[in-house]
């Protein structure tokens, strides 16, 4: 499993997640994406397009990092999720908790939603 920090400045976080967030993923990137999400307290992007495979163990790292930013003001919104992977988010209902949307720009407009695109 990998966290890969697309941007990480004063107005956004962009991160993808690749490969499978079952325990050892969780494992794997879970401080990591603790500071890139709630530390840092910044309007998230979270690209789900290499990420193949999901548990409630990583449904469960999402929801803490999401909740916890938004209790700050920004929130974190999930983008591109495979077929597999979108099952399992819509079976949880998980996009009742953090946004889901299938493109980036779909993501930012929730994100920026008074930003001119």
């Amino acid at each position: 499993m990998q966290l890969n920090v697309i941007r990480s400045d004063d107005d956004l976080t962009e991160l993808a997640l690749v490969g499978k967030l079952d325990i050892a993923g969780v494992h794997a990137i879970d401080m990591k994406f603790h500071l890139q999400t709630a530390a840092r307290r910044r309007p998230t992007l979270v690209d789900l397009t290499q990420l193949v495979m999901i548990t409630s163990l990583g449904i469960g790292l999402i929801i803490s990092c999401g909740r916890s930013l938004l209790r700050h003001g920004p929130r974190m919104v999930l983008f591109n999720p495979q077929p597999a992977v979108e099952e399992v988010i819509n079976a949880i209902g998980l996009g009742e908790a953090i946004p889901v949307v299938r493109t980036r720009e779909e993501a930012l407009a929730i994100l920026f939603p008074d930003r001119p695109r």
